[in-house]
């Protein structure tokens, strides 16, 4: 004697709304892992600018960190008569002197690397990173140098660089 299943519509039923509800707890998931990412990349591109002014200059601090190779200097500008302040840092190449200049033009920060015997010009630098401002100042009485950079996007990033060989002022 043969028995006979009897296939239910509420079987059917059943089935199908677990596999809608997998479906839709799928999507709600893939949306949220969206603007969790969304939202990382964001935060990331924000604090991109200032924190790559800042590690760019204590990377050139740590570079040159001797006695008498970090000091304050300034840099001519071609449009007006003014100069703006500027970190100098001395390098010796095969006997000749030479010095780079770190500063704030054009909102961005530069770098001009020129024989110490020379005039720099501050349109003369290669652009680093945009950036709304910079300061570079040192710490009276101390060997620390302080870097606050304000990315394009207004976030500011202070940060204080030890220089072991000390800071001079201006030449």
């Amino acid at each position: 004697m043969r028995t006979r299943q009897k296939n239910h519509s509420i079987d059917s039923l059943f089935a199908f709304l677990l596999l809608l509800i997998f479906c839709l707890f799928t999507l709600l998931l893939s949306g949220m892992g969206s603007t969790i990412y969304q939202n990382g990349t964001a935060y990331l591109n924000e604090n991109y600018t200032s924190r790559t002014a800042a590690a760019y200059v204590a990377e050139k601090v740590r570079q040159h960190d001797e006695a008498g190779a970090v000091f304050m200097a300034s840099i001519n500008t071609a449009v007006s008569d003014r100069s703006i302040p500027a970190l100098a840092l001395r390098d010796t190449i095969d006997g000749t002197d030479f010095i780079t200049y770190v500063y704030f033009y054009d909102n961005a920060l530069c770098e001009l690397m020129v024989q110490e015997d020379k005039s720099p010009e501050a349109a003369m630098g290669s652009r680093i990173v945009e950036l709304s401002s910079l300061a570079i100042e040192p710490v009276s009485g101390t060997n620390l140098l302080s870097v606050t950079a304000v990315g394009e996007e207004g976030r500011e990033l202070s940060e204080l660089i030890r220089v072991s060989g000390g800071i001079n002022s201006l030449e």
